[in-house]
């Protein structure tokens, strides 16, 4: 319930039609984010945006644009939410340390109450229709970007003598991305954290080491 705002003398700034008291953009927006979380982008209707921002079609429109641009800023507000998650997982002290933080970071381990528990660039990226490739291209950017922070630290890892030279750092990279990509898959299709984090141990189990 949203509550009235207190009694100052001051005369209320007049709102936009159909622009609810309280109403608040960045809200708003992160209830959206949630929504395209939970079911993807071709899963979302503006029946589901409007019920859980609490505006109007009309109003959406004149404040987010279309759908398109509204997932576009939920993309955007879930980078700013996840970035600093990332680059802590990263600088752990040593590059195994890294890539495991990275894993449990894509499976949500630890997710907040009431929030999806997989990657929102995996699941809000569920779309298959032919006028989103656009949408599909950029996600695809953004996780390309994250794999190549990874390669980086691994690269890192090698000259500070933390991973063997004899490993293909950029090949790893992407087999790590590959399973975070996967462990967030599976969390959507309910596997259970125990679950995950046996994968996440098995695949730790592996890390390459000199022979």
């Amino acid at each position: 319930m949203m509550m009235e705002a207190a009694t100052t003398g001051v005369p209320e700034v007049p709102r936009k039609p159909g622009r609810p008291r309280g109403f608040d953009r960045d809200i708003a927006l992160h209830a959206a984010l949630l929504v395209f979380w939970k079911h993807g982008f071709d899963g979302t209707s503006y029946a589901d945006l409007t019920a859980a921002t609490g505006m109007s079609k009309p109003t959406l429109y004149a404040t987010f644009g279309d759908k398109v641009n509204l997932f576009r800023e939920a993309v955007v507000a879930y980078s700013a939410l996840t970035s600093q998650a990332y680059e802590n997982a990263l600088s752990r002290p040593t590059a195994r340390e890294a890539v495991e933080a990275c894993l449990r970071l894509a499976r949500g381990l630890n997710p907040e109450p009431g929030e999806p528990i997989v990657c929102f660039l995996v699941q809000g990226a569920l779309t298959g229709s032919a006028d989103t490739q656009e949408l599909r291209s950029e996600l695809t950017a953004l996780r390309q970007q994250a794999t190549e922070q990874l390669r980086a630290r691994l690269k890192r890892a090698q000259r500070e003598g933390d991973l063997p030279k004899t490993v293909d750092a950029a090949v790893l990279a992407e087999y790590f991305a590959s399973l975070a990509t996967g462990l967030s898959v599976q969390a959507a299709g309910g596997a259970t954290p125990a679950h995950l984090n046996q994968i996440v141990e098995m695949v730790m189990a592996q890390w390459p080491s000199e022979r």
